[in-house]
């Protein structure tokens, strides 16, 4: 599952995990992403100073937690 797969089907769960994994985030900024993997890195460039290439791999590290947490739940 990729991340715009889990925006769209878990959604909820994932702002959870999100929120875990970078708490200075509020909900208007999780409502900004609108399911847009692209969005969540722009959110962690501005808000934690990321550069693009780290941003991207935080975002994936994330993704694939969140994915093994839903594998080992089923």
């Amino acid at each position: 599952m990729n991340l715009e797969d889990i925006l769209r089907v878990k959604g909820t769960q994932f702002r959870h995990e999100i929120i875990n994994h970078w708490s200075e985030f509020s909900s208007d900024d999780l409502d900004s992403i609108e399911g847009k993997p692209d969005n969540l890195v722009i959110l962690l460039e501005s808000r934690y100073g990321y550069a693009r290439g780290r941003a991207e791999r935080e975002v994936e590290r994330v993704v694939t937690e969140f994915e093994e947490k839903l594998h080992r739940a089923s």
